[in-house]
């Protein structure tokens, strides 16, 4: 079996991984060689021919082919992926193409695993944080910080909406008074720019913006006021994450930085 590998470690713009394009394309089809009976095999033709013996060796000797998983991105790596690798409190309801999510792109897109939890006011993890004007995180903060405080309380308040076991009236994480767009809008701000462009720090926040997302659709669509707990729980420790990664950011002549969950 043959394995088309897509090596690079950028999935901006990456052509998906099974995708063979053969130079035999560009050629004319001109007669080359003549065989029995006096037929003629073209260029285009032979070249076909030769790639498909090629493949058919390949097949026969399985220790030729080229060992690796791609993540959802199409990068191929060797190692396990899986949406609960990384961190088991990650929402086992995220598909593995991550078609499901709010933000397709985020790190489980890239790396096809899940970021571990970051503790309030860390800075252990991620390491850096992308360099972003000033006046930039000042205008975002101030354009999306009051409609992100909002969601985060709606979120809080889903606690009693599972206390009093009326979670599956929990309305779905598309509806906007959860602010989820206005999370990413906040994070675009503070974690890119034209200068740096999709960093790898913007694709974690985004990973734990769509675990909020995932946890308020496991809520509504839990077996048991239990699960329902455990799931609030986990999206409380995503906003958390999330958080800790903007107050980073936030320096006092940006703004007041935002108070967590509990």
């Amino acid at each position: 079996m043959i394995t088309a590998a897509l090596t690079t470690d950028t999935v901006k713009n990456a052509s998906p991984p099974w995708v063979i394009r053969s130079s035999a394309d560009s050629i004319e089809n001109k007669p080359i060689i003549n065989i029995n009976r006096g037929n003629l095999i073209s260029r285009r033709n032979f070249m076909a021919c030769t790639f498909s013996s090629f493949l058919l060796s390949s097949a026969i000797a399985p220790s030729a082919s080229v060992a690796g998983t791609f993540t959802p991105g199409g990068t191929l790596v060797e190692r396990e992926l899986g949406v609960t690798v990384g961190n088991s409190e990650a929402s086992p309801s995220r598909k593995v193409d991550n078609s499901n999510v709010l933000f397709v792109q985020d790190h489980y897109f890239k790396f096809g695993v899940a970021a571990p939890w970051i503790e309030p006011d860390s800075t252990e993890f991620p390491k850096s944080m992308p360099f972003v004007l000033t006046q930039q995180r000042y205008d975002t903060l101030k354009k999306y910080g009051d409609r992100v405080k909002k969601g985060i309380k709606v979120i809080e308040d889903l606690n009693d909406v599972i206390s009093s076991d009326n979670y599956v009236s929990v309305q779905d994480a598309d509806d906007p008074k959860y602010a989820l767009r206005p999370f990413g809008l906040l994070a675009n701000g503070f974690l890119g720019s034209d200068n740096t462009g999709t960093t790898n720090e913007l694709l974690l926040a985004r990973w734990y913006i769509n675990e909020i997302y995932l946890r308020i659709g496991d809520i509504k669509h839990a077996s048991s006021k239990e699960e329902a707990f455990t799931a609030l729980k986990a999206a409380k420790n995503s906003i958390n994450s999330f958080l800790t990664m903007m107050n980073r950011v936030i320096t006092e002549k940006v703004g007041n930085k935002f108070d967590y969950v509990s």
